[in-house]
């Protein structure tokens, strides 16, 4: 089927739910990227990916100052 000139469609396009989902309600995220090897970015995958990551920040300790 082909469309005429000047005339729009109603279907397709972005849908409402679309896209990634936060990490948490209510928190705002952010990107940070990283350099690995390919067999580090395989092992990270492995124990649990970016999850894994923010799990350990959030367990670490703080060196005294």
């Amino acid at each position: 089927m082909t469309k005429a000139a000047g005339t729009t469609t109603k279907h397709g396009g972005p849908g409402r739910g679309q896209g990634r989902k936060p990490v948490k309600q209510g928190e705002e995220t952010v990107t940070v990227s990283l350099r690995m090897t390919p067999e580090q970015r395989a092992k990270l995958a492995r124990l649990g990916g970016a999850e894994w990551v923010r799990t350990k920040i959030d367990k670490a300790r703080e060196p005294d100052s």
